[in-house]
């Protein structure tokens, strides 16, 4: 029996990029964003528009093509690079904005699917955290570091939950990705593209394509034993001692 998977975040970068991996993987995916379907996104896709904040994940789960779930991947995102920064001086829109997508956003829709997951074969969920979710940043970015270590630590608790009844949680924690969230930063400064490439051991960015990959792994069977696990795909970058 084909198996089925709920992308979030696909309208691009990793989410679009996970979507189209497990497509060709032969997995039924319904992917969704509050974005326009993108053009590139495989014609065997489902794509529903959905706001991560305002949404109903009934409503969302509702539109899938049946009623169990074997893959749940949660890598709807929002960075406001222009306007998150320190706590001491970040506006509480944007705290409300960043927690709003990529913690209360993800907390809801997974605790809604868990039945669907239940009863469906894989019962596997990935989360996309970042490496900002467990280490610190050069430049403060409060909201968003918050929001990814509340993801993590949220995974491992629902690991630990779900984990009698079969159900793995795992987080995949990127580095530095080039994403279209990304790309405009280093189109604006072209010298803080090659920095990071220096400084990471790999000495090249990411590609949506490389947390793809990884996310496909934690769902698998291959997978069958890892969960409460945080996979940081980072070339190297965090390794290092600063």
């Amino acid at each position: 029996m084909t198996r089925s998977a709920l992308v979030t975040g696909a309208g691009g970068g990793i989410g679009l990029a996970t979507a189209t991996r497990l497509a060709s993987d032969g997995i039924h995916v319904t992917a969704t964003d509050v974005k326009p379907r993108p053009a590139d996104l495989p014609r065997d896709v489902d794509y529903v528009t959905f706001d991560m904040i305002a949404g109903s994940p009934a409503e969302l789960l509702g539109a899938l093509p049946g009623p169990t779930l074997d893959y749940l991947v949660n890598a709807a995102g929002l960075a406001l690079f222009d306007r998150d920064g320190s706590v001491l001086d970040t506006e509480e829109a944007v705290w409300d904005a960043t927690l709003g997508v990529n913690l209360h956003g993800l907390r809801h829709l997974t605790a809604a699917a868990v039945p669907m997951l239940r009863a469906g074969q894989g019962r596997s969920v990935v989360n996309v955290a970042s490496t900002a979710g467990v280490r610190g940043m050069d430049s403060p970015l409060d909201a968003y570091q918050v929001s990814k270590a509340a993801v993590v630590s949220l995974s491992r608790s629902l690991a630990l939950q779900l984990g009698p009844e079969g159900i793995r949680v795992n987080t995949v924690c990127p580095g530095a990705i080039l994403t279209p969230m990304i790309e405009p930063l280093y189109a604006d400064n072209p010298g803080r593209r090659t920095d990071m490439e220096q400084r990471t051991p790999l000495r090249r960015l990411g590609t949506p394509a490389d947390i793809a990959n990884a996310i496909a792994f934690l769902l698998s069977d291959q997978a069958s034993f890892i969960t409460a696990t945080d996979l940081i795909v980072d070339g190297g970058w965090i390794a290092q001692i600063k």
